[in-house]
């Protein structure tokens, strides 16, 4: 044996050669997650918008240390971003990204490796894709190249999950008539495009309209529920609870359900920023109760305010603040109270 073949040998031996970008390993056993083979119970945040700036970025990952002292495990970002600022970073064909979102965006899943986090990655948001003087992408091929890109430049991390398009049913994406993001069969067309890129990539998809979920959810190709909840659910005292029974009930099988934005836009109300008056805390403290009695459904905590603040004239924060009122406003009053209840 040559030098060369000896020194391949000993790569091989001492498992240097091929070890994965993220060391930990996320995967879907029935209707829960584990996490290199431990249970892993998900506490989210929404932070869609972090991969748009350097500055996002940094300060995403500097507050990391504080979220894991108070449960959150797992993040929510966003390829093309969120209110709280928004881009398209693909070429117009799809098969690429621009580099240095492509870096940050890495930088950040790292980031999470390291302190045992997981990514949910989202690709499409609908205000970029319609609009097309922001929107790079300009047709059904170029929307799937975009989804074979993202997955195949992530395929070395395993902490990740793909969420396939953010609110597939909003009706902005009703202006981009290259595809038709509303249709949920050809979100679970977009699903099975990662799962042939990736295999062993755990794919979701949803949204905000009850029947679209129960098609997307019952799907071999969907391995997991990413659905949202919206005022319309407030007004009916529809949570994440009753949401999980009626996915149930209409027959999604046996796999995780995960709120990935609980209440959307009617948390943009909260103002000043940061300033939650108590009853809008007990509406948020029910989802923290729902998704400990019912087991596979998880869920993540969003502020249009807070996080998304730029959608409002705020500045996007993703420190957790302090408890809420006037003299101490923020977010750490939801995240303290999962804690609490453990």
């Amino acid at each position: 044996m040559n030098k060369t073949g000896f020194l391949f040998l000993l790569l091989i031996c001492f498992g240097l050669g091929f070890s994965p970008a993220s060391a930990q390993e996320l995967k879907v056993e029935g209707q829960f997650f584990t996490l290199n083979g431990k249970p892993f119970d998900m506490w989210g945040v929404r932070v869609a918008s972090a991969s748009q700036s350097e500055e996002y970025t940094r300060n995403l990952i500097k507050n990391l240390d504080d979220y894991k002292s108070v449960g959150i495990n797992t993040i929510s970002v966003f390829v093309q971003g969120s209110s709280g600022g928004y881009s398209d970073p693909f070429a117009e064909n799809g098969k690429t990204i621009d580099k240095k979102h492509l870096k940050r965006l890495k930088q950040i899943i790292k980031a999470c490796s390291k302190k045992e986090m997981v990514v949910i990655v989202g690709i499409f948001y609908q205000r970029t894709v319609r609009d097309p003087e922001i929107g790079n992408l300009k047709s059904e091929q170029a929307i799937r190249n975009a989804v074979r890109t993202v997955t195949k430049e992530l395929k070395p991390f395993n902490n990740i999950i793909i969420n396939i398009a953010n609110e597939q049913n909003s009706g902005y994406y009703k202006d981009f008539k290259a595809f038709n993001f509303n249709d949920p069969q050809n979100i679970i067309g977009l699903c099975k495009e990662v799962k042939q890129t990736d295999s062993n990539r755990i794919v979701g998809a949803g949204g905000y309209h009850d029947s679209s979920n129960v098609v997307i959810g019952k799907s071999e190709f969907v391995d997991v529920l990413l659905f949202d909840t919206f005022s319309g659910d407030i007004e009916k005292g529809h949570d994440s609870g009753w949401h999980y029974n009626f996915f149930k009930a209409q027959g999604v099988p046996e796999k995780p359900i995960v709120n990935v934005e609980i209440f959307g836009g009617w948390t943009g109300q909260f103002t000043p920023q940061g300033v939650y008056p108590d009853e809008a805390k007990k509406i948020h403290w029910n989802e923290i109760e729902a998704a400990k009695t019912q087991p596979g459904l998880f869920v993540h905590f969003h502020s249009n305010t807070w996080f998304q603040g730029a959608g409002q004239d705020f500045e996007n924060r993703f420190d957790l603040g302090g408890k809420g009122t006037p003299y101490d406003p923020g977010v750490r009053w939801y995240f303290q109270k999962i804690m609490e209840e453990n």
